[in-house]
């Protein structure tokens, strides 16, 4: 990733794998584009890798999703950066998935559904089970996050109620 933390610079990924004897070699070296479903000023994402299911097979290609929003397979995992744009939010959603998360750079509001709020710094880790939850930039910095996610079983109440994904819409996201 470019140092200059901008919404718009591409992120170098390295790939490794085998020769047929075992030996270790670089697969692939590329630049991977960002992805800005809210235009260029809007927040941006990189999906680096996602494997439908684990435990993973190390001999496939790595798949690079461009174009899309970042969505954890149901078995499987994936792996994203997030750059959130100054004074812009994600809306309040749910994702099948354990997320671990890593601000890179920046600080972003963390809210939940029941109105609890934490801010997170650079350096700071977070490990989310499925919450509701939404995310603001109230700062004049891009936020950079790089999250892997796991699939996970929907969350089940007390009463039997699942607890349903809800998926962020391109038109629901902007400046706060």
């Amino acid at each position: 990733m470019s140092s200059n933390n901008t919404l718009q610079s591409g992120a170098r990924v390295i790939i490794t794998a085998h020769k047929e004897d075992g030996t270790s070699v670089f697969h692939s070296d590329r630049v991977v584009e960002p992805f800005s479903p809210f235009g260029p000023a809007g927040s941006s994402f990189f999906i680096f890798d996602a494997r439908p299911s684990v435990p993973v097979n190390n001999q496939e290609e790595p798949r690079v999703l461009q174009k899309t929003l970042p969505r954890v397979p149901q078995t499987g995992v994936s792996f994203c950066i997030t750059n959130m744009a100054p004074r812009h939010s994600a809306p309040m959603h749910r994702t099948l998935s354990l997320d671990y998360g890593v601000v890179l750079s920046g600080e972003i509001v963390l809210e939940l559904d029941g109105g609890e709020e934490k801010t997170v710094k650079a350096g700071d880790v977070i490990v989310q089970q499925g919450v509701n939850h939404a995310w603001h930039n109230r700062t004049d910095e891009v936020c950079r996050i790089a999250f892997v996610g796991v699939g996970s079983e929907k969350i089940k109440l007390v009463n039997g109620q699942e607890l349903e994904e809800t998926v962020i819409k391109t038109g629901n996201a902007g400046p706060k």
